[in-house]
C-alpha cells in the first residue's frame, strides 16, 4: 500500500512540478536500501533549467515508520556552476514528526525564494543517524532541475552534524545511482502543509443548523 500511494505522489506531484511548478524536485516510487550507520552530511548539487518557485525544505523519513529526526536542512546559492568552490546560504530549518509526509519525505514551509535558470544551488542535511536510502526504484527528477553530477557522482557526503555547503571533494555515492537521501526541496506552492479548507457545502450546512437551532431555542422560550 505504501508503494502505491508513493507512486500516485510520484505521478501526481512531478506532473503537475513540471506544468504548475508544484511538487518534489525529486522522488521515487519505493526505496531502494535503508541503513543507518552514524551522522552524515548529505548534500546535493542541482542546476535550474526554468526559473521556479522554493517553498519548503524536507528530509528523507524512514519507510518503516515515517518517521524523520530532527534533522537541519540547509539551501544554498553555488558560488560557481558546478558548485565545487563555495556557497551562499539562503535558508535552512529542522525537519521533525510534526510536518506531514509527502511522499518518501516530511517539508517544512519557508518564505517563498526564487530560483534563478542557469544559476546552481546545494542542499545539505544532516542524518542524526536517521534511516537513509539509495539506488532507488523509480527515481525521478522536477524538469526544471538537472541534478549536478562529479565523476558520474551525484550525491556528496561528510561526516558532519551541521548541514554544511560541501564541495563533493570528500564523499561521493557510487556511479550510476541516484545519490544519498537525504534532503529534498519543494518546488511552487507548498500544497505539502496538509492544510484542507472546509467545503462550501459544510459551511452552509453547519450555518443553516446553527440558525435553525437558534430560531427553536427562541420559540421554545416565548412557549
Amino acid at each position: 500500500m505504501k508503494k502505491v500511494i508513493a507512486a500516485a505522489v510520484l505521478s501526481m506531484g512531478l506532473a503537475g512540478a513540471g506544468a504548475a511548478n508544484a511538487g518534489p524536485a525529486w522522488e521515487f516510487t519505493s526505496a531502494g536500501n535503508g541503513f543507518t550507520n552514524g551522522t552524515w552530511d548529505f548534500a546535493t548539487a542541482f542546476t535550474v533549467n526554468s526559473n521556479v518557485t522554493v517553498s519548503g525544505l524536507g528530509y528523507y523519513a524512514d519507510p518503516q515508520t515515517g518517521n524523520v529526526d530532527g534533522n537541519p536542512v540547509a539551501l544554498y546559492q553555488c558560488a560557481d556552476v558546478g558548485c565545487l568552490t563555495t556557497g551562499t546560504l539562503l535558508a535552512s530549518t529542522t525537519v521533525t514528526n510534526i510536518f506531514p509526509l509527502t511522499g518518501h519525505f516530511r517539508y517544512v514551509t519557508i518564505a517563498p525564494i526564487d530560483l534563478i535558470a542557469g544559476v546552481s544551488y546545494e542542499i545539505a542535511g544532516v542524518s542524526n543517524s536517521d534511516n537513509y536510502t539509495w539506488a532507488d526504484p523509480g527515481f525521478a527528477v522536477d524538469p526544471a532541475i538537472s541534478i549536478l553530477s562529479t565523476s558520474g557522482q551525484t550525491a556528496r557526503w561528510h561526516a558532519l552534524s551541521t548541514p554544511d555547503f560541501l564541495t563533493g571533494s570528500d564523499g561521493l555515492d557510487r556511479v550510476g545511482e541516484d545519490g544519498y537521501w537525504g534532503p529534498n526541496v519543494f518546488l511552487g506552492d507548498p500544497i505539502f502543509t496538509g492544510n484542507v479548507p472546509e467545503p462550501v457545502t459544510m459551511s452552509l450546512f453547519g450555518a443553516g443548523l446553527a440558525g435553525a437551532l437558534a430560531l427553536r431555542r427562541r420559540k421554545m422560550r416565548k412557549a
